[in-house]
């Protein structure tokens, strides 16, 4: 999944400087303009279609196609199930070709959200336009992008190609035939698997054939009527959401009509189609009856979306879309894993139900009794719970953890809030420097809150962790499912660089300069690997954990750092290494002295371990305001650093600096832990004049062995103290 991923970033990036530009073609019709554009597939379907002529006809059309490289990623199981290729005159290869042509030149510019538009298929089927200027990242928080143009919630990648009389907008993916029914046939059994949904059977029709109110309160007036009318969005529960539901609970729901109606319209959002690709990370849109609303999340691996429902006053439910983006004759329908608005399990049910976490119930119950008794309370639990793979990543770590009962109770207490606290991730939308905090039950420590990127993400004990489904409703609280272990560091400092998108071109300096492996943790069997990494889409390969073999150009790199090989064999060394940020690599990279440096290896590698302490692991929460102190990095050198409450922001966030010869960098993202020690990204070098012809050769010798002298001395004395009340 990740390599194709990253192939579809390959794909996107060499086709988005045309998004915009008008191209030639080699021809004077669609039909013959569609090799050389790419799209030879496409073309076969209208071949096997018998339409040529309609394609090299004098008439206007419009042509959406996919591409070869979208054909090629398009999974084996659905070669066979874009249309019929059973029936007679080829009318499935028909149908399907025409029901992405419309007979009429219609331009990008003319894209509009107020009406779908009639195809050429004989059955009427239609097709949704649509442009966005979607953010890239978070919809409170991210960077504005440019406009982008879909048909169907596929992305155009080359729109506006004329042909002749005929116009073609190429677009990012196989696209499935657009269905002849609305969304409420379709959930009755008027679909391609011919199925009637639980959902719908139990639960719709119950309420329609049951007595209604005349007023508000009506199933025909809020649920049939918006189904079968112009626009929605409706998320269908399938049918294992339902069998999930004890039976019991399910004839309590049937003998509530009010919560019943509801519930369903939770699942609509009215007047509105909305694809997968064409809203925001947590993006709001509220629903039917104003009954409440829904928020979509784009997080995980970047290709599953969940969204997250609440009635007025409720508690949440967060389901996944498998599959989505099902195109209906009035909108848009969505599978989803779980039913919106309805709660009915405890945290506990939750954990031991759920496939993706069942792991976590093992250190449940093999923590300290009163932390069980905690997270099977009656009300107040809040658990943040490991998935699996992040359960597995531990043992690397910690290989007999489950016997190590400190360890676990630790773990336990930094997932569980303390009573009386809550955090509802679908309200916030922050990013980083503006993080929401709640405090754990371990010796009142915080847990940050924020988004960034398409994600929600939350750090606990150091650990870093991407929320994979947030604001799961219990009866009892609530859970949210991340994917690292709070408090057990699972990646060394270079993989934990590498997994961070904006560190690109830091990671890439590191390896030039070879310090990705002096900074690797040889003790380590595994990291945990990245869900997806930037630096990996950039044609980067981490160092591997485990016995690190040294090459002879590495060798003779690394015998001009002091203090001893690090990274190699099984001499592990602890860091604090402030990261600087990718922008400032760049920025650095574009100013003469900066060339300069860069171009010099050894100089280079030299003000990059500037950045670096020497065997000493610095936490930025755990240092006192207003105090400045001072480190050794590990180029020998003596750096300050300082901290601050900053003022107008929520509480227990700091403003911290680096300083070195009248320069500083401000920390912007403090304390990610990893298993050799902490990362801090900062966002400058620290680098002065003198930098570019001092003396590197001896200096951090003389003052590293100064200061062990020093250091040798004082617990030579506190060693002698010891002896002498010893003897007393």
């Amino acid at each position: 999944m990740a390599s194709s991923l990253v192939l579809r970033l390959l794909v996107l990036a060499t086709t988005f400087s045309q998004i915009h530009a008008q191209a030639a073609t080699t021809g004077n019709t669609a039909f013959d303009a569609l090799d050389g554009l790419g799209c030879s597939q496409f073309k076969a379907i209208i071949m096997e279609a018998q339409l040529e002529e309609t394609f090299r006809s004098p008439q206007a059309l419009t042509l959406f196609v996919f591409n070869d490289t979208a054909y090629a990623l398009m999974p084996p199981y659905r070669l066979g199930t874009l249309y019929d290729k059973t029936s007679g005159n080829n009318l499935g290869a028909k149908e399907y070709v025409n029901s992405f042509t419309l007979t009429e030149a219609v331009e990008t510019s003319a894209f509009s959200d107020a009406n779908p538009i009639t195809t050429y298929s004989v059955r009427n089927r239609k097709v949704f336009l649509n442009k966005r200027d979607l953010r890239s990242g978070n919809v409170a928080s991210g960077t504005p992008g440019p406009t982008k143009y879909f048909c169907n919630g596929g992305m155009l990648i080359r729109p506006n190609i004329q042909a002749g009389q005929h116009l073609i907008h190429i677009i990012d993916q196989v696209l499935d035939m657009p269905l002849e029914d609305n969304a409420l046939a379709y959930v009755s059994g008027y679909n391609p698997s011919k199925l009637t949904y639980l959902f719908f059977s139990k639960i719709m029709e119950f309420l329609r054939k049951a007595p209604q109110e005349d007023g508000e309160y009506n199933y025909n007036k809020q649920v049939q009527q918006i189904l079968a009318g112009k626009q929605v969005t409706f998320f269908i529960p399938s049918d294992e959401a339902l069998n999930l539901i004890p039976s019991q609970k399910l004839s309590e729901l049937q003998g509530n009509t009010r919560l019943m109606l509801e519930i369903i319209t939770l699942h609509i959002v009215p007047n509105q189609v909305l694809y997968t690709s064409l809203v925001n990370h947590n993006e709001r849109f509220n629903t039917q009856f104003n009954s409440g609303a829904v928020v979509f999340r784009k997080n995980f691996n970047r290709e599953a979306v969940y969204v997250t429902g609440a009635l007025k006053g409720g508690r949440t439910v967060t389901a996944k879309l498998n599959p989505g983006n099902r195109t209906v004759l009035n909108g848009v329908v969505h599978q989803i894993d779980a039913m919106l608005g309805f709660v009915y399990k405890t945290a506990i049910e939750e954990i031991q139900i759920d496939p993706n976490t069942q792991n976590f119930e093992q250190l449940i119950f093999a923590a300290r009794k009163d932390l069980q008794n905690y997270i099977t309370a009656t009300s107040g639990v809040v658990v943040f719970v490991p998935t699996n793979p992040a359960m597995y990543a531990i043992a690397n770590v910690y290989q007999n953890y489950i016997n190590n009962q400190s360890l676990i109770n630790m773990v336990l207490e930094m997932s569980l809030l303390q009573q009386g606290q809550s955090i509802n991730l679908m309200d916030y939308n922050g990013g980083y420097e503006a993080y929401k905090t709640a405090v754990s039950r371990y010796n009142g420590r915080l847990i940050k809150v924020y988004s960034e990127g398409n994600d929600t993400w939350v750090e606990g004990g150091y650990v870093k962790a991407r929320v994979i489904k947030p604001d799961i409703g219990v009866t009892n609280g609530a859970v949210h499912q991340i994917d690292a272990v709070f408090g057990i560091p699972t990646r060394d400092i270079p993989y934990t660089v590498f997994c961070e998108d904006w560190l690109v071109s830091t990671y890439i300096q590191l390896k030039y300069v070879g310090l990705d492996a002096y900074m690797r943790d040889p003790t380590l069997t595994r990291n945990q690997d990245c869900v997806f990494s930037a630096s990996a889409a950039a044609g980067q390969v981490p160092p591997a954990a485990g016995t690190w073999q040294t090459n002879t150009g590495q060798a003779n790199q690394n015998q001009n750092f002091y203090g001893g090989l690090c990274g190699d064999g099984l001499h592990r060394c602890e860091f604090t290494f402030f990261v600087p940020n990718g922008t400032a690599i760049d920025n650095f990279a574009l100013t003469a002295y900066g060339r300069q440096i860069m171009n010099d290896q050894r100089r280079w590698r030299w003000l990059l371990r500037r950045l670096i302490t020497f065997r000493e692991k610095i936490y930025i929460d755990q240092l006192a305001y207003g105090a400045p102190r001072s480190y050794y990095a590990d180029n020998g050198e003596e750096i300050i650093i300082q901290t601050d409450s900053r003022s107008n922001i929520p509480s227990g966030q700091r403003t911290t600096y680096i300083m070195f010869g009248g320069v500083r960098a401000q920390v912007v993202h403090s304390d990610i832990g990893a298993t050799n020690g902490v990362i801090h990204i900062i966002s400058s070098l620290l680098f002065i004049p003198e930098d570019l012809n001092r003396d590197i050769s001896g200096a951090a010798q003389h003052k590293l062995s100064v200061h062990f002298v020093l250091t040798f001395s004082i617990l030579a004395i506190i060693i002698s103290a010891l002896k002498l009340l010893t003897n007393l």
